[in-house]
């Protein structure tokens, strides 16, 4: 009995040690939960804090159900809504807002590149842009808007009737969302500049957006450079040209227009009397091209700016050209840079002959860089320039680095070096030389410096002028005995 009743004795204190070990644990536990609570809401006071007027009493997630506002309401409150709105549509999609877009709402230009918005990102910023009516520029490049996003830009232009200059550069935008936004651009009156370069665009994007530009009548200034457009492209955007009406400039770098894409665009120029600038460099003209581009040259009346460089043209290629500059009157900046031409210069003499007998008359800028002249070229080069001396030739080839061999330059400093060691001085005893009167940390003017330096021949002119240059950093035309020590 003894034995049993020590037993039982030693069970309850384990039980009362383990219910107190447990109300222990528990209230731990609780207060742990209760500081939790308080950091969290700490945490969102915190948030709303920084986020400020960014909160909302309404959103809808559809971009085609959102109507626009008729209050004239003052600019700072429009803002102000609109920046609410833009809090809630983010909470609703589940994205972080960027903060720049949410300052710079109700501005007239906001740049918010490099967010990585994508799809969802795009979305609210979109949402807020339908009823904008005080931003006229828009930067969204590098995005990744892909498919959704490229449509939600679509509806903007749709509705949006304040953006004038949109910046959509590589954002790999999707079939679908190129479809919203070449629909969008017929009955859109005040878009003026568009950017769609480096989005990875080919033949079947070239369809559908060759036919918003054609039938659009405001844009005139139109980036499609950096793309994969190739022949059919040509064609497509050749149609266009002949019937638009707006465009002064176009940018069609870096693609792979040729051949027949190359020959319909060069023909559209005989019929388009408004573009002034046009880009193609870094495509394949060559002789197919620059035949119907020659002829269209004689006939167009308004180019200003021609970009053919990095085109592998061809000297044949070049006198189709030099055909065209005899009835061109408009035309006054030429670039044919790289073309690479190292046979006979046939072409680029054909060139400058038609410059010598007044061809081109407005031409003020003509460039032939990495195309090698014969003799017969320089010749007619020197008379050109005799004759027109408004006009301006860019020409030579550069070598590569396997063929030159490079002189390191001497550096001033070496000079100043071998003088202060030859005289085993300090350059604070070099200040004393120079102007015995001047103390330690003081300064001297860049005269009384040179006429220092020259009495002591510490180096040459040439040297001395680097000098100068190096050590007066702030520009306030005192060497200072700091610029110099903290240079040497």
């Amino acid at each position: 009995m003894s034995r049993r009743h020590s037993t039982d004795n030693h069970s309850n204190n384990q039980t009362q040690n383990l219910r107190s070990a447990c109300s222990s644990a528990s209230s731990t536990i609780k207060q742990v939960d209760s500081t939790l609570a308080l950091l969290k809401t700490e945490k969102r006071v915190k948030e709303e804090e920084e986020t400020q007027s960014f909160t909302s009493s309404h959103w809808d997630t559809d971009l085609e159900d959102d109507d626009y506002s008729d209050d004239d309401n003052n600019d700072d409150d429009e803002a102000h809504s609109e920046k609410e709105t833009y809090l809630k549509i983010c909470d609703t999609v589940g994205v972080t807002p960027v903060s720049r877009f949410g300052n710079e709402i109700g501005q007239e230009e906001i740049k918010i590149n490099h967010r990585f918005l994508k799809e969802a990102g795009t979305k609210a910023i979109a949402s807020v842009l339908l009823r904008n009516k005080t931003t006229s520029k828009l930067h969204v490049a590098f995005n990744e808007l892909n498919t959704k996003g490229g449509i939600y830009i679509g509806q903007v232009l749709s509705k949006n009737r304040a953006l004038t200059e949109l910046n959509l550069a590589n954002n790999n935008i999707k079939r679908e969302g190129i479809i919203a936004i070449a629909e969008a651009l017929p009955n859109n009156t005040v878009i003026r500049r568009l950017d769609l370069s480096g989005n990875g665009l080919g033949d079947k994007d070239a369809v559908l957006l060759a036919e918003g530009v054609e039938n659009n009548s405001s844009l005139d200034w139109l980036n499609l450079s950096n793309n994969k457009f190739s022949e059919a492209s040509g064609v497509s955007f050749g149609t266009a040209l002949t019937y638009n009406n707006s465009l002064l400039e176009l940018n069609f770098s870096w693609n792979h227009i040729r051949r027949e894409g190359a020959e319909a665009i060069a023909k559209s120029l005989r019929y388009n009397d408004l573009l002034e600038k046009l880009d193609l460099s870094w495509n394949g003209f060559d002789y197919i091209g620059t035949t119907e581009l020659g002829e269209s040259l004689k006939r167009n009346s308004t180019i200003k700016e021609l970009n053919l460089s990095n085109n592998r043209l061809s000297d044949e290629g070049l006198k189709n050209i030099a055909k065209g500059l005899e009835g061109s009157e408009k035309l006054e900046v030429l670039n044919l840079n790289h073309n690479l031409i190292f046979n006979a210069c046939q072409g680029v003499n054909k060139i400058l002959e038609m410059l010598h007998k007044s061809g081109a008359p407005a031409l003020k800028v003509l460039k032939i860089l990495d195309i090698k002249l014969d003799h017969d070229c320089e010749v007619h080069l020197e008379k050109v320039l005799k004759k027109r001396t408004g006009l301006v030739v860019h020409h030579g080839c550069k070598k590569t680095d396997s063929f030159v061999t490079k002189k390191k330059e001497a550096d001033p400093f070496d000079f100043l070096k071998i003088y202060l060691d030859k005289n085993k001085i300090h350059a604070s005893d070099l200040f004393k030389r120079l102007d015995p009167e001047c103390q330690f940390r003081d300064s001297l003017s860049r005269v009384e410096f040179v006429d220092g330096m020259k009495r002591l021949k510490v180096m040459s002119d040439f040297y001395l002028d680097k000098l100068v240059e190096m050590l007066d950093v702030d520009g306030d035309g005192e060497i200072d005995y700091s610029e110099l020590v903290k240079m040497y």
